[in-house]
Order: C-alpha cells, then sequence, then structure tokens
C-alpha cells in the first residue's frame, strides 16, 4: 500500500508565481497531517550564503517566498510565520540571511528571520534519544504549530554524499550541541533531533543541484525540480533515488527508517508530478560528489586515515575543507607543502619532517616522530578550527579567508553569542516531547 506521496515537479526558474502555482497545486494532493494555521516555522537550509564564495549552498529566496505566498493564500487564522535557521562555520545567521536574499521577504511579507544563536531558546526533553536526552531549540521552533522545511538539494561528503530533509535538522539545535557526537554517531543524532523537528511538509530546492565538494563553497547546475512531501524519509529517499544513490546505503535514511518514520521500501512510496525520476537521472547519472575516503584526495599531503573513521567527524570534516580548496582554488592544491596528514588513530610508526595530526584521535597515535607536529584538536574540529589552524600553521588560505568573513566569524558572531546568553539568562523548565 502507497501511503506516503513526494511530488517531482518541473520548475526550471527561481519565479515566485511558478513556485507558488505549484506548491498550491500540491498541497490539494497532499493530505497534510496538521491545518496551515498557527504559528508556521519554515527552516531553510542557510549553512552559509556568500555572493563570491558560496553562491549555491543555501535555499533560495524565491522557493522560501513561494512558501509564504502559499501559506498566506491556502492558510486559516495565520497567527504568525516565522524564518528560523543557524548558519555554519561559525558565522553569523544574520549575513546568510542578508547575502541569500531573505531581509526583503521580512519587509515584503512582515515575517521574522530568527538568527538562533541570538534568540531564546527552549530545552526539549527527548523520549527516545540515542545520542540526545534533551537539545535546545529556538522558542519559535518548540512552540510551532506547523513546521516547513525548505532544504537545498545538495551532496554532503559529511553524510554520504546526500544531504536532504533529514540531515537539515541539525541547523535546528544550539550550536555546542550541534558539534556534540558529530562524528560516527551523526546519522543517530540526525534521527534524535527528528523527534522534535519533524516536518509537517518538505520543499526541496532542486532548481539548482549544488554537487560535488564542500557543502558551502561547491559548484551547481540546472535541474529545474521542486520535491514536495509531508515525510521527511520519503522525501529523502526520493531525493537520493534522483541522484544515483542507493538511500539504504545512506545511513541517516536508514537509520530513520529503523526508528519508524517513514516508509521502509518503495512499494510504500507514490511518486507524482510532472518530472519523471528517470529524467532527473539521467542529468546526475556522471556526477562526480566527491565522496570517497580521505586519503584518496589527490594532493601533495600523505593523507593516512587511522581508526575510526568518522564520516561526519574527523575525516569527514578534513575532506570536507580540502574540497573547499579544490572548489575555489583549485590551483592552490599544487603549492600545498609535502607533510604527512593523520586524520584518526593511527598505531604505525609515522616518520617525517612535518606532520600534520587533525582531530584527538589522531594526537593519540602513539608512534609519531617528526622535527614539527602541527596538532589541530577537536572531536572533531570544527570547519571554523581547521580554516584557521591551516592558514596560522601553513599559511593554507581557504577560500572563506576574507576579511568580511573574518570579522563576521570572529568578531561579530561572539557578540551576537552574548546577546543571545543575555536573552537566555532567564531560567527554563525542561520541557517533554512536542
Amino acid at each position: 500500500m502507497k501511503s506516503h506521496k513526494v511530488i517531482v515537479a518541473s520548475c526550471p526558474e527561481y519565479n515566485p508565481e511558478t513556485i507558488t502555482s505549484i506548491l498550491s497545486d500540491a498541497l490539494e494532493t497532499l493530505s497534510l497531517q496538521k491545518p496551515l494555521s498557527g504559528n508556521i516555522v519554515i527552516k531553510p537550509n542557510l549553512v552559509m550564503a556568500h555572493p563570491k564564495v558560496a553562491t549555491e549552498s543555501y535555499t533560495h529566496s524565491e522557493v522560501v517566498e513561494g512558501i509564504i505566498r502559499t501559506i498566506l493564500k491556502q492558510g486559516n487564522d495565520i497567527n504568525k510565520i516565522d524564518i528560523v535557521e543557524k548558519s555554519g562555520l561559525g558565522i553569523t545567521t544574520a549575513t546568510a540571511f542578508r547575502h541569500a536574499g531573505y531581509r526583503k521577504l521580512k519587509k515584503k511579507y512582515k515575517v521574522k528571520l530568527r538568527a538562533m544563536e541570538e534568540r531564546p531558546l527552549v530545552r526539549v526533553v527527548l523520549n527516545s534519544g540515542q545520542i540526545h536526552k534533551s537539545i535546545r531549540v529556538a522558542r519559535e521552533l518548540a512552540e510551532r504549530d506547523f513546521l516547513i522545511f525548505a532544504p537545498k538539494l545538495k551532496t554532503n561528503v559529511l553524510s554520504h554524499a546526500y544531504s536532504g530533509a533529514l540531515k537539515l535538522n541539525i541547523g535546528s539545535i544550539d550550536s555546542r550541541e550541534r558539534m556534540f557526537h558529530h562524528n560516527c554517531d551523526l546519522h543517530k543524532k540526525m534521527i534524535d533531533v527528528l523527534e522534535i523537528a519533524n516536518p509537517d511538509l518538505i520543499v526541496t530546492d532542486g532548481i539548482r543541484f549544488a554537487f560535488g565538494g564542500n557543502q558551502m563553497t561547491q559548484p551547481g547546475m540546472d535541474l529545474g525540480v521542486l520535491i514536495i512531501s509531508t515525510n521527511a524519509v520519503a522525501h529523502d529517499m526520493v531525493c537520493a533515488k534522483m541522484l544515483n544513490l542507493d538511500p539504504f546505503k545512506i545511513e541517516h535514511i536508514r537509520e530513520a527508517i529503523d526508528r519508524g518514520y517513514g516508509p521502509s521500501s518503495f512499494d510504500e512510496i507514490e511518486i507524482a508530478g510532472d518530472l519523471p525520476v528517470e529524467t532527473v537521472q539521467e542529468k546526475t547519472k556522471h556526477l562526480d560528489y566527491g565522496f570517497y575516503p580521505v586519503n584518496e584526495f589527490k594532493c601533495n599531503f600523505k593523507i593516512i586515515s587511522g581508526t575510526p573513521y568518522c564520516t561526519g567527524g574527523c575525516q569527514g570534516i578534513f575532506l570536507d575543507w580540502l574540497h573547499m580548496i579544490k572548489d575555489r582554488k583549485p590551483k592552490s592544491l599544487a603549492r600545498f607543502p609535502k607533510l604527512t596528514a593523520i586524520v584518526g588513530k593511527v598505531e604505525d610508526r609515522i616518520e617525517d619532517k612535518k606532520v600534520l595530526l587533525v582531530g584527538d584521535c589522531a594526537q593519540a597515535s602513539p608512534d609519531i616522530h617528526a622535527k614539527r607536529i602541527i596538532r589541530i584538536k577537536g572531536c572533531p574540529p570544527t570547519h571554523k578550527r581547521i580554516v584557521w589552524d591551516m592558514m596560522v600553521n601553513l599559511f593554507l588560505l581557504a577560500p572563506l579567508v576574507r576579511p568580511s568573513l573574518i570579522w563576521d566569524g570572529f568578531g561579530l558572531y561572539p557578540l551576537k553569542k552574548v546577546k543571545g546568553w543575555l536573552m537566555n539568562l532567564k531560567f527554563k523548565p525542561l520541557k517533554k516531547k512536542i
């Protein structure tokens, strides 16, 4: 029995009127489990947006505008519409809102832009969390009546080459908790968050598809598709299939299925819409998504991957940094110094003039001999830490090393965090499952 519907609709351009029309038609055929009313939260993907170095990694404002128009057209008794997000890399979400063009939505439709790092947070108890027993989320998310996810269709080497609705909810939690167990347990962590941030509607921006490199700096191509569903698991299974990926080999999709959040086979999914999945597969079948073991990345570094292999942790984040260079400064790969880079714990004897140890497991390698050892600590180290340490220690400038972004990340962001801390001084009791 086909109990879940996923609509794959042709949408060749970022036109809010066209997007609104597609969504309005979709809502006529989808069975919403909740009324589209009350406090509405829209959660886009704004991990980073920048006109020079991060042009493909975020949900375009036109898609969100189409969602807002559809809410105003089809909803009833709308109290408020909040756009809630937490950007990545330690860059302020306000900057991501600005670069992605979301400020015009605030002015035009009176919606609120809610940057998590400077907003009141509420701690919510999880009933079945495997990594988290409780997590902090934006108050607006905790008090919402209807939740809409607006992911960007893109690849991500930290999550088995695919980033969609299930991965999007990592941006629903506090930044400190975001990095907790962001390692080989990332897939379990994602689905823990789903207990709180399980969307009532998903609208994915696949008009442009971002693929094959760093999750922020990777290039894109025209794909001309919107994917719409009311179930995150069914949605991600169909999206993975469109990208010629096996959804049952993607850990977080498998985890969500095992926990009963969605269909366990395509027999339970009805794929509707005017764009056949096979047409999209034809466009994506020869693309390189950059998802391979970090030690296979070709550069002057001799990269040795130890144990454990953390796709969502040290190995994945270091691979993501390498792709960042390849995406925007490919010629600089030839200028990398010759050294041995260790990611994960290595038991063998390692000898070189210069050794780079990435992550806490690498620091525990017992037999390292070098004139100079460079240590990047963390379990895992953040993108921000890797970018900074590689610049300071090896003079390797990532594309994101720009004066405006340095000021944003190391000047403005701490101030925004202080603002958020002040807003959260008032004690907030634990809440039970939403």
